[in-house]
């Protein structure tokens, strides 16, 4: 992904799993505002429906606001579908 491409922007989606340095987590409506170092792993965005979109991060940080919105900063950031396995 470009260094400025956007996956999600103003998405209602049902859950975000990601993976930080203290472990990994879940991110739900009404989630306790947080910053967190992202580690190489696996972003799983869940959507309304419940299909989930996974994506391999480098690095790079997660923020959740006070309003339950997410930002998910990512150094590279592809869809798993993109992976030579």
């Amino acid at each position: 992904a470009l260094p400025s491409q956007v996956f999600y922007n103003g998405a209602n989606v049902k859950q975000v799993d990601v993976p930080t340095l203290t472990g990994s987590f879940g991110i739900l409506a009404s989630h306790v505002p947080t910053l967190q170092v992202l580690k190489p792993g696996v972003v799983t965005v869940y959507a309304e429906d419940g299909t989930a979109t996974k994506y391999f991060v480098s690095s790079g940080s997660v923020t959740v606001h006070a309003d339950s919105s997410v930002q998910v900063l990512a150094e590279e950031a592809v869809t798993m579908d993109m992976l030579d396995l």
